[in-house]
């Protein structure tokens, strides 16, 4: 449970309760009002009924538009941790095309390289990852300069594909960082909760039943907050339960401490 509370982004708990409390609202309002009308007609009821099927049908459409936004982000920032741990390998590859003399330094940067680049991912903060990231680019600069020299000093096809592999490592973090975003902008999240808020009004309004059981108002609040609180949870990048996690590049690690990849 202290797993659970810990994973998940405070932006995504704030969202939840915030918009529980506001459908939860909406709904009460809507019930107050039915119980203020004095007279209604069948006519008026079938009509209201054509609308509230119509709006939940939109919400429930707009929901799974929103849903599928959110579940291309997070698989973008998958594609990118898998495009830096094949980057990172072509890399321990690409240094056994060195002199003996330059391959330790190679590796010995690279391995730390791939250990920020696991930080990275794994980090909770965000000024954190921001640190984390700088310095996985002064390394990957390190390694292009040392690589960069031996090219000017002996020129020739071989070194050139070291050096494409030393620049994939800066392109794949860039994807990376490309990636890492909200990739559900503030217009959208306001359209969403504006028909939220339409929706449970309007199930409010056709509740029937005595003024003192309110329980059955907030069933469709609760559901749909929980609903938009996993489509939260999968749109931060970096936090929450639904995260992306450095399993490739983990991989990597002990493929390299193992003796893979370079002797």
């Amino acid at each position: 449970m202290q797993e659970f509370f810990r994973n998940t982004d405070m932006y995504s708990w704030i969202l939840l309760v915030s918009i529980f409390s506001g459908l939860g609202l909406a709904a009460f309002l809507g019930k107050y009002t039915w119980g203020r009308k004095f007279k209604r007609d069948a006519v008026a009821e079938d009509e209201l009924k054509i609308v509230l099927g119509a709006t939940l049908s939109l919400f429930g459409l707009l929901i799974g538009f929103i849903l599928s936004f959110a579940i291309g982000g997070y698989n973008t920032r998958v594609a990118a941790e898998e495009n830096e741990a094949i980057a990172i390998g072509n890399a321990f590859q690409r240094t056994t095309l060195l002199q003996e003399s330059h391959q330790g330094q190679a590796k010995q940067i690279l391995q730390d390289y791939l250990t920020l680049r696991i930080q990275f991912f794994d980090a909770e903060d965000d000024a954190l990852r921001a640190q984390t990231r700088m310095e996985s680019i002064r390394m990957q600069t390190r390694m292009w300069t040392l690589i960069s020299k031996i090219a000017k000093n002996d020129p020739n096809p071989v070194i050139a594909t070291a050096l494409n592999a030393c620049n994939e490592l800066y392109t794949a973090q860039q994807k990376t960082m490309a990636s890492w975003r909200h990739q559900i902008p503030s217009a959208a999240w306001a359209i969403l909760i504006f028909f939220g808020l339409c929706s449970n009004f309007l199930i409010g309004y056709n509740i029937r039943g005595s003024s003192g059981r309110n329980s059955l108002i907030f069933v469709i609040p609760a559901v749909t907050a929980l609903a938009l609180f996993m489509i939260a949870e999968i749109d931060v990048p970096g936090k929450g339960l639904i995260h992306v996690t450095p399993d490739n590049l983990k991989a990597v690690q002990v493929t390299v401490s193992s003796g893979g990849l370079m002797p």
